[in-house]
């Protein structure tokens, strides 16, 4: 996916593959910033590109 071209997990410092909701598991092609869910500080973020989790629950370390 073009639009993660330069950005890197925050877990594991991989490649990302797009974006992933680190609550619902929804992905998405770009960055959706009103994708949020109440309460919760995460929301949609960088998917890893080595285990295709949200960055924040990377399993590749």
């Amino acid at each position: 996916m073009g639009q993660t071209v330069n950005l890197l997990c925050a877990t594991c410092g991989g490649l990302a593959d797009g974006w992933k909701c680190a609550i619902c598991g929804s992905v998405a092609g770009e960055h959706d910033a009103g994708h949020l869910h109440v309460g919760s500080d995460r929301y949609c973020t960088v998917k890893c590109a080595g285990c295709q989790q949200a960055d924040v629950h990377c399993s590749c370390v």
